[in-house]
């Protein structure tokens, strides 16, 4: 394959946050892989500014908005992708739904079903609800108070998550559309990260509410922030109160991909002969599944932000992040990046003083260690990131370090 690069380049608009976002994936097996790679789509949330990656033997894009890129690598061949995406504050006003949309995201699908215990799940939890906002604020907060974050799964799929009642971000979301779904509100799955560094993978979901539009609603997030906030406590992530999860986000995300089975082209090979591959296998949507070797009914069942076919018959041994998604990395550009540069050296620096006190006791070090504090605790009230507990701490660390400054002035006065 050769090493041409494609680049684009996109009017910013009303963007108001922009986000690096690096992806890079290795063919370290004995023979071919075949790898479908999801570029960031454009969405009410999300423009695509610039891209700069391998050129495709192939590339479509999907009915959706999903632009899919389409790769063959010898062993030792690599992707490497890089590109710049543009986030707004508030959504871009949505055209209406076409039939074929809203049929699409009311339908029925192996990740996200919609029987007869889902519709009449959804039907009591909704009974007093008179219209589709009340009856998708009803199932927000009946995820919430009854199903619990954890990481990782032992199986993905909304049966195994209502027998469980414990999953990660993804269960959260394939249940809360199944749910919607049910009612015929229009839900789609949200495939991406945060911007936050390397392999901080996400998923969520939007609804399409008339007067609305698309809407961003977070289950997990709003369960984790209310239930298990010390998750995200010493995080970059600037989180909301639980409520506001519904109908907002933080901005500090990037979506990789719209929804769920999407059907491959060229078409993914090999499916029904690979019965008796040594993969290991995972229990996905009721179905005994190996990533990289399976098909979802001749669908790939999500892009996070790649899916791929391994031509090997021998499993090779890879962290399993790179192995099975790529490897990528989201960092905020700009003054908030300068932000976290400053967030990291003040807090080792606090951190080697405090370590040096503890067991030296050298006095130097706990008069130095306020100052380092003060910038580590300054960067999270700046950023709005706990803002309330990180004031309180920057001025207390402000108050000590004006002293200790006071105190080495009056030395020579």
């Amino acid at each position: 394959m050769g090493i041409p690069v494609r680049f684009l380049s996109r009017k910013v608009g009303d963007v108001v946050k922009k986000v690096n976002y690096s992806f890079e994936y290795e063919n370290q097996t004995t023979d071919h892989v075949n790898v479908w790679l999801a570029n960031p789509p454009e969405t009410g949330m999300q423009t695509l500014l610039s891209e700069e990656k391998l050129a495709p033997v192939q590339e479509y894009k999907d009915v959706i908005g999903n632009r899919i890129s389409y790769y063959e690598l010898a062993p030792g061949e690599q992707i490497n992708a890089s590109y710049r995406v543009g986030m707004q504050v508030e959504a871009r006003e949505a055209s209406p739904l076409t039939d074929e949309e809203r049929e699409r995201y009311t339908r029925s699908t192996a990740m996200i079903p919609v029987n007869d215990e889902i519709e009449q799940m959804a039907a009591g939890v909704t009974e007093k609800a008179s219209d589709n906002r009340e009856k998708s604020w009803l199932l927000f907060k009946y995820m919430i108070k009854n199903y619990t974050y954890k990481f990782p799964v032992k199986a993905r799929g909304v049966d195994h998550f209502l027998q469980a009642k414990k999953g990660d971000c993804g269960e959260y979301s394939f249940l809360y559309a199944s749910l919607c779904r049910s009612l015929r509100i229009p839900c789609r799955v949200m495939v991406g990260a945060f911007a936050m560094g390397k392999h901080q993978a996400h998923v969520w979901n939007e609804i399409y509410l008339e007067d609305d539009g698309w809407i961003p609603v977070d289950t997990s997030m709003a369960y984790t922030v209310r239930r298990q906030l010390w998750r995200f406590f010493f995080s970059s992530i600037q989180t909301l109160r639980w409520h506001k999860y519904f109908g907002q986000t933080e901005n500090q995300r990037i979506v990789f991909s719209i929804d769920t089975e999407h059907v491959p082209s060229p078409v993914y090979p090999g499916e029904e002969n690979e019965s008796n591959h040594s993969y290991e296998t995972f229990p996905l949507a009721g179905q005994s599944f190996t990533w990289g070797k399976s098909a979802l009914n001749g669908k790939i069942p999500y892009f996070q932000p790649m899916y791929f076919y391994y031509n090997a018959a021998k499993p090779n041994k890879l962290k399993r992040t790179e192995e099975a998604l790529g490897s990528w990395e989201v960092e905020e550009a700009g003054g908030r990046r300068g932000l976290l540069e400053m967030r990291k050296i003040s807090g080792y620096l606090a951190l080697i003083l405090a370590i040096v006190f503890l067991f030296t006791s050298w006095e130097i070090a706990s008069i130095l260690f306020p100052f380092p504090a003060f910038f580590y605790c300054l960067s999270f009230w700046v950023r709005k990131e706990r803002p309330i507990f990180f004031s309180i701490a920057s001025g207390f660390f402000g108050v000590i370090s004006l002293l200790v400054t006071l105190g080495f002035l009056s030395e020579f006065i």
